[in-house]
């Protein structure tokens, strides 16, 4: 396993600020995170390419609340979380969320994440090429994910199954299903099957659609992906928050686009450093890197110049198409204690004709029918394309526990997998350091609503088949008796949550789509400014995000050492 002692992450901090003020490293990364460490790592292996990372947070080793996997949620709120805040909800009753934890720390959000690793279906991949993207397809994206993963298959005895040959065995990234499933997680899957839905083999093969059990990361990639101390090559700056790009003066006369000569961060006593280099990548995350770009001058010209900054590239997609799942509980009490030591995930994915049904399915259809609004013609086709070949589109994560003083409670969270609503992350001025304001929009579009409302209708049906409902005592919440869509849709306006799978604001699509990225993952209008992180996905998988980001961060990685 590589890994970089404290202390030597330290002098490396120290020396990156010497040693790059004046010489220009190959490859300047924005970012330790998920993305970041894995393009380091990639990029490295190559002893003549240098690169230097510059990460605003610490190294994150030793920190039991990133290292112990059942302290999931132990980090948020604390100093590895950068506790983004966002603005009120106008279409949920304008409720203030809690801050979304987001990684302060080498390895990003993979430190202080849930830990759950799973892929997208092949549908949905394929059309990220569908939109203008050669080259970015299912097959790529599973060739570059099973490079990176080192599968530990369950035990004869965990009662869960699997397909090995869905899973990369040889990479850096340790996967596991985590543990034991207990015998209630058979009881679940019956009844899904009973109530019209499907048993999944493995969901890590293409074929999301199914309820299976379904893997975690058993490491953020700061003990991962984070390179030894004996490779020359790599040097990281930590506690060193870039504030914006800077660039060559003469750039657009020789080329016609702009080159950056490198970046200005704040150190870790505050004063103001540069750093040069000959490419940088930014893998700053779906909240970090667009406002880096706007400081910059990329971005919307007339939004810029309103705040004082020079335009260097009009790029009005800059900060736009803020894409998040939205999740709400639904709990019952059950009527007997059941063991769940150690239980991994079990989810359950359905296209919209299995969870709607004729009636609801309809109104979907009329609603789908109506351009939603700040989403391109493409963005809207791409979702209409995922309807008619029924991809999936509501996850149900299961989740049983157990008090040691009571009777087991089963919790039962739909998901909205592709939201129509889209938000957006801005700066407020040009002061570097300064939280930039991130707008979710969550159910602007009224489909988004419904679909969660019948995907709450879609659990109560499963949760009252047999055999789950023999283990029934009563609802918890919502109340008994909230069941049509109208009643359904106000306890989600009153209760719906993020999932902390945001995408889409330095989107990966043609320029006239609101694209900030071509397909070598280039901003358009630059020489050799790059984006690597969640920000450029264009469309949401079925799944947790934290897969494909390492998917596309080694793609990507492939992509620059071929060029």
């Amino acid at each position: 396993m590589l890994s970089l002692s404290p202390s030597f992450a330290r002098l490396v901090a120290v020396a990156a600020l010497a040693r790059y003020a004046a010489a220009a490293t190959d490859y300047l990364i924005v970012g330790g995170g998920t993305a970041g460490l894995v393009l380091a790592e990639r990029l490295t292996e190559d002893p003549n390419v240098n690169v230097l990372v510059i990460e605003a947070g610490g190294d994150g080793l030793g920190n039991v609340d990133i290292s112990d996997i059942s302290r999931v949620g132990a980090a948020w709120g604390t100093d590895i979380d950068w506790q983004f805040p966002t603005e009120p909800l106008t279409y949920a009753n304008n409720r203030q969320l809690t801050p979304s934890p987001r990684g302060k720390v080498l390895g990003g959000s993979s430190s202080i994440n849930g830990d759950v690793y799973e892929r997208g279906d092949a549908i949905e991949y394929d059309q990220w090429e569908t939109l203008g993207n050669p080259g970015w397809n299912f097959n790529s994206l599973i060739a570059a994910a099973k490079k990176g993963e080192q599968f530990f298959a369950p035990g004869s005895s965990d009662n869960i199954d699997y397909v090995l040959s869905d899973h990369g065995t040889a990479g850096l990234l340790p996967t596991s299903y985590g543990g034991v499933a207990p015998d209630f997680h058979d009881t679940v899957i019956e009844g899904v099957v009973n109530a019209g839905g499907v048993k999944s083999m493995d969901q890590a093969g293409g074929v999301v659609t199914g309820i299976a059990h379904v893997t975690n990361a058993r490491l953020p990639s700061n003990n991962t992906h984070f390179p030894n101390s004996n490779r020359p090559n790599l040097q990281v700056s930590l506690h060193s928050t870039v504030t914006k790009l800077l660039w060559s003066p003469s750039s657009r006369v020789t080329s016609g686009e702009a080159v950056a000569s490198g970046v200005e961060y704040v150190d870790a006593n505050g004063a103001t450093q540069t750093a040069n280099a000959t490419n940088v990548i930014l893998s700053g995350g779906t909240w970090g890197t667009p406002p880096i770009l706007e400081r910059s001058g990329i971005g919307n010209a007339t939004f810029l110049e309103s705040l004082g900054i020079q335009s260097v590239v009009d790029l009005p997609g800059v900060g736009e198409n803020l894409n998040e799942q939205t999740l709400v509980a639904l709990q019952w009490q059950l009527n007997s204690s059941l063991p769940c030591p150690g239980s991994p995930f079990l989810l359950n994915v359905e296209p919209l004709e299995t969870t709607l049904g004729a009636g609801n399915l309809a109104q979907v259809e009329s609603l789908l029918n109506t351009q939603p609004e700040g989403l391109s013609n493409a963005l809207w086709d791409m979702h209409k394309r995922l309807y008619e070949k029924s991809a999936p589109w509501i996850e149900g994560y299961i989740y049983l526990a157990s008090p040691a003083d009571g009777p087991s409670t089963l919790t039962w969270y739909p998901v909205n997998l592709h939201p129509l609503s889209r938000g957006s992350v801005h700066i407020r001025s040009s002061d570097g350091l300064e939280y930039p304001k991130i707008i979710y929009n969550f159910f602007q579009n009224p489909v988004d609503l419904y679909i969660m409302a019948a995907g709450a209708q879609r659990v109560q049906q499963i949760v009252s088949t047999p055999p789950i409902s023999d283990f029934i005592v009563a609802p918890i919440a919502p109340a008994a008796g909230v069941t049509s869509i109208d009643d359904l849709s106000e306890y989600i306006k009153e209760q719906a949550g993020y999932t902390n799978h945001i995408i889409g604001t330095a989107l990966l699509a043609p320029r006239e789509d609101g694209g900030v990225v071509d397909p070598s993952l280039k901003v358009y209008g630059t020489k050799n400014v790059y984006v690597v992180d969640a920000s450029v996905i264009p469309l949401q998988p079925s799944a947790h995000t934290q897969a494909t980001v390492y998917a596309l961060a080694e793609h990507a990685a492939t992509l620059f050492s071929a060029n």
